[in-house]
């Protein structure tokens, strides 16, 4: 395999698998894809379904689903969340075969919102739900597995909060013999990056965000719990590159410490930080 050329400024979906799926259109099943952010019609010609459109003909339902793909992204959140159940019989219009894309280009454009407004607006208790539903099974994952290891008892509290683009990713907390408590301060572009990339837990431990996207060792932040004397441990980010094995588990490589540039947590959306 050749080397691959990622654009200058990659966007949130150039790591997202293209999907396909069909649509029941003018008597016939019709198929339609998302790759690399768009939504492909393959059995219409666009030119000429518009030519139509102009001459008053009715929009076929590829080309509705088209619409509708593009426009569900101005939608209020409430809206989006009850889409498949407000659509009724167009709900095919929406396959369930493209629900992640859906889903994370909804993100996407939510947490956009929320930085705009000053992270004032309704987007971050939306986000914050997301972040509930994603990123605590891991996170708690993670301290299930380090309070084994270390001979604590109970998790005593877990905590996810998605927090401004400005403040630091980072996860603080306390382990002792009784017990474990430790809260996970996230970015919202976790949810766009991390979590569909399947590393949100790598050997046990849980990525806080990821710095640097190489195409086959991305460079990420992770959490290691470290003696803090006094029979405690806290949780300290450390930089570690991420390799995949020949048998197809993921690893995390921590001497990216001493090989790797650290660099300040990126503050701004996926779509501007470096691939290499």
């Amino acid at each position: 395999m050749g080397p691959v050329t990622l654009p200058r400024r990659p966007r949130w979906y150039h790591h997202v698998a293209p999907v396909s799926a069909t649509i029941p259109c003018e008597g016939e099943e019709h198929r339609v894809s998302w790759q690399r952010g768009k939504f492909v019609l393959h059995d219409h010609d666009l030119s000429a379904e518009r030519a139509m459109l102009v001459l008053g003909g009715e929009p076929c339902a590829c080309l509705r689903a088209l619409r509708l793909w593009r426009d569900q992204f101005g939608m209020p959140p409430e809206l989006f969340n009850r889409m498949q159940t407000w659509m009724g019989a167009d709900a095919v219009l929406a396959p369930k075969e493209m629900e992640l894309p859906r889903s994370l280009g909804m993100t996407w454009s939510w947490a956009r919102a929320w930085r705009r407004t000053s992270y004032l607006d309704k987007q971050g208790r939306l986000l914050q739900e997301l972040a509930k539903e994603r990123a605590l099974p891991p996170f708690r994952q993670h301290l299930t597995g380090e309070k084994q290891r270390f001979g604590s008892r109970v998790i005593s509290g877990a905590q996810v909060r998605i927090v401004p683009d400005h403040e630091e990713a980072t996860v603080s907390g306390q382990m002792d013999r009784v017990g474990v408590r430790a809260r996970a301060s996230l970015h919202a572009w976790w949810l766009v990056e991390v979590w569909p990339l399947g590393i949100a837990l790598v050997d046990g431990a849980f990525v806080v965000e990821i710095v640097e996207r190489h195409w086959t060792r991305p460079v990420v932040r992770a959490v290691r719990w470290e003696d803090a004397g006094a029979g405690r441990q806290v949780p300290v980010v450390r930089l570690a590159s991420v390799h995949l094995a020949e048998d197809g588990t993921r690893h995390l490589d921590w001497e990216a410490e001493a090989t790797t540039r650290a660099s300040p947590a990126p503050s701004g959306p996926p779509g501007v930080r470096m691939f290499k």
